[in-house]
């Protein structure tokens, strides 16, 4: 990574894929942490969903803080709606360095049993239609915004714990794992990457 670049870095994935399991795993050395969804826990403890929207600005606001102040910072998205890919493009157009980390799981079900075991043990509620729906936008924004980064690592989280299965960075994938799940396969042949080297 240049050194002069300050780093951008998203958590993106459905609700329930392993985002936040990821960034603690990943320990990143920014500075501002966005992440709407503990901001609204921080203001109402009691019920999160209804300061979900004042959640949402005050996320905002600490995006346009780090931006005009080049301050490194990492923000979590199921990049299922049109503001992250903005909020990149922001990042990018602002000589930022972008580095995505993108976890999928193999089938909805499995994001489905995750949040329901989440809000049995008093996490959030979100319901079953929009996670389903979620799934599928999601994984063809991931495509879209592919050009908006420097340097991305994409994570199956189908089992216990996150594993890296690609890295790409400047038009190159690595692939990590030997065999990779349905999920994975199709978002390989989507990419339309020659000669992948599988490490």
């Amino acid at each position: 990574m240049p050194m002069q670049n300050n780093l951008a870095i998203f958590y993106c994935g459905t609700n329930g894929a392993g985002k936040t399991t990821l960034r603690g795993f990943n320990k990143d050395t920014v500075q501002i942490m966005i992440d709407s969804d503990h901001i609204a826990m921080q203001l109402n403890p009691n019920n999160p969903r209804l300061a979900d929207s004042q959640a949402g600005r005050k996320a905002i606001e600490l995006f346009k803080f780090a931006i005009s102040q080049q301050i490194s910072f990492s923000m979590e998205s199921t990049l299922s709606g049109n503001s992250i890919l903005q909020r990149m493009k922001k990042a990018k157009e602002n000589s930022f360095y972008i580095r995505l980390n993108y976890v999928g799981v193999n089938d909805p079900d499995i994001n489905v049993k995750r949040v329901k075991a989440r809000v049995a043990s008093g996490g959030h509620f979100i319901d079953e239609v929009t996670i389903r729906n979620r799934y599928d936008i999601s994984l063809q924004n991931l495509i879209k915004i592919l050009p908006l980064c420097d340097e991305v690592f994409i994570y199956d989280n189908s089992a216990e714990q996150p594993n890296l299965v690609f890295h790409l960075s400047e038009n190159n994938l690595t692939q990590w794992v030997d065999e990779l799940l349905k999920w994975c396969e199709e978002l390989k042949n989507s990419l339309e990457i020659p000669n992948p080297v599988i490490t």
